[in-house]
């Protein structure tokens, strides 16, 4: 699973790393980022390892099965094993043997030990979605930055254009002699102004752009063209209040049930840690053999001569004796193995009485532990808390903020209207119209700033909701 992760980053990686014009919605953004984020990627790999050890303290549960096998040399004196006599020779020797062993009890330690790996590993998976979700807030915010600063430069465009049109009909004014040059030299530098306006806007565009391929992971060299969306009338409402919102985020927030299997993986440990007390009953068995080239066999005899063992007691005649010896050779390896199987069973009660307070420290350690666990639970949630209230005042601040400035837009809409009117009869100077003409500008920026910014004050709120941020 590991491995096709990354190969699907590495294939979505590199089909970005040709220059091509990429063009995403918010949603692609978030996930580009997700699949290029190394502490994302590291974090994955933690999870791994946290697998590993779930599996591997289940797998303790299982009896251990061990196989050994040796070749020996033995120089100079030595006893025979088989003869039990002082023999000075060189002999070799092997031995195998085959073990087993199984825990069947040790103050439910092994038990303890897969509800902590568990824990650990649930947490992990929690820090992940902790993660993605902080990465696609600050992409959010980018993404959202960057249209705001699109929006911008329409709306200066617009403004030139409206401004050119000005200009032609003052010209004509002038070259009418219904004007003097004061109304056209003035809409010429308002034009320059507003030239300069969307410059400034570019630039902001640019880095806007630039901060959002940072945050993505994405080669600046890249060209991006972001989908704007459509925004609906829901998502800029919000049904709840801080207190049923932390309610619902209670159960949503990855960094509280993170916080959760952290604290349950400290009580596990404080409970291995009191297993230590107890005693460790083991059921045990092994069946081992061995070969030596010292073990012989009798194959038969052989006449040498003949000794004197005494004399008749009335001739005194010589009694002789024949004297033989046995002809030896080297027990084969097979029939050794064979013949010199031995096997053991039983069962091992260990039990450590005093280890220099060893245990006890440890059980102290855990309880400490524990409660610092469960500290770190009651910080989250109390900065949770925090933060959604912080949320909900900033979502009312800008819903209040936007509404303002829509009536703003419409009030310097309709006044710039009416001086037009009026500027275009000749009933009034060309600064007036100017400046009306920027109050109206000043109101549409100020519009798409609270629009965009009560936007991302929404995908927060629905980001506490358990809701995926998405537009």
């Amino acid at each position: 699973m590991i491995k096709k992760y990354f190969f699907i980053c590495f294939c979505f990686s590199s089909a970005l790393a040709f220059g091509q014009t990429n063009r995403m919605t918010l949603r692609q953004c978030i996930e580009y980022a997700w699949q290029n984020n190394l502490d994302i990627r590291q974090s994955v790999l933690n999870n791994e390892v946290s697998k590993v050890d779930y599996r591997q303290s289940k797998t303790n549960l299982l009896p251990s099965l061990s196989l050994s096998a040796g070749q020996n040399y033995q120089f100079g004196r030595t006893v025979d094993r088989f003869t039990n006599t002082y023999i000075n020779q060189t002999i070799r020797s092997n031995n195998v043997s085959l073990n087993a062993g199984l825990v069947i009890f040790n103050g439910f330690q092994n038990q303890n030990n897969i509800r902590t790996q568990r824990a650990f590993e649930n947490s992990t998976e929690q820090n992940i979605e902790t993660m993605k979700n902080t990465i696609a807030l600050s992409i959010a915010s980018a993404f959202l930055q960057a249209i705001q600063a699109d929006e911008m430069v329409k709306n200066a465009n617009t403004q030139m254009e409206s401004t050119r049109l000005s200009i032609d009909r003052a010209q004509k004014m002038v070259d009418a002699g219904a004007s003097d040059m004061s109304a056209l030299l003035t809409l010429k530098a308002q034009l320059a102004n507003e030239q300069l306006n969307l410059v400034t806007a570019t630039n902001s565009k640019n880095s806007a752009m630039l901060t959002l391929k940072i945050n993505m992971q994405m080669p600046p060299e890249n060209e991006l063209e972001i989908i704007l969306p459509e925004i609906p009338a829901e998502v800029i409402t919000n049904a709840y209040g801080a207190a049923e919102l932390y309610e619902i985020a209670l159960h949503n927030m990855p960094q509280i049930k993170s916080a959760v299997y952290q604290s349950e993986a400290a009580l596990m440990q404080a409970r291995m840690s009191r297993g230590n007390w107890s005693p460790t009953v083991s059921l045990y068995g092994s069946i081992s053999t061995v070969y030596s080239s010292s073990a012989k066999e009798l194959t038969g005899y052989r006449l040498t001569g003949v000794q004197i063992i005494g004399v008749t007691q009335n001739t005194k005649d010589t009694v002789l004796q024949p004297t033989v010896a046995g002809q030896l050779r080297t027990i084969s390896f097979g029939r050794q193995l064979k013949d010199n199987i031995g096997q053991a069973a039983g069962v091992s009660l260990s039990w450590n009485l005093f280890n220099g307070f060893n245990v006890q420290n440890q059980v102290q350690k855990a309880k400490i532990n524990t409660y610092i666990s469960e500290m770190n639970l009651t910080k989250a949630k109390n900065t949770l808390l925090n933060e959604i209230n912080a949320a909900v005042n900033n979502f009312n601040a800008a819903k209040a903020r936007h509404d303002a400035s829509v009536n703003n837009v419409e009030a310097q809409k309709l006044s710039l209207d009416y001086i037009q009117k009026r500027f275009d009869a000749g009933a009034t100077t060309s600064l007036d119209y100017i400046q009306s003409k920027n109050n109206y500008l000043q109101a549409q920026s100020n519009e798409t700033q609270a629009r965009y910014e009560l936007v991302f004050r929404s995908l927060i709120l629905e980001y506490y909701k358990g809701n995926p941020i998405n537009l």
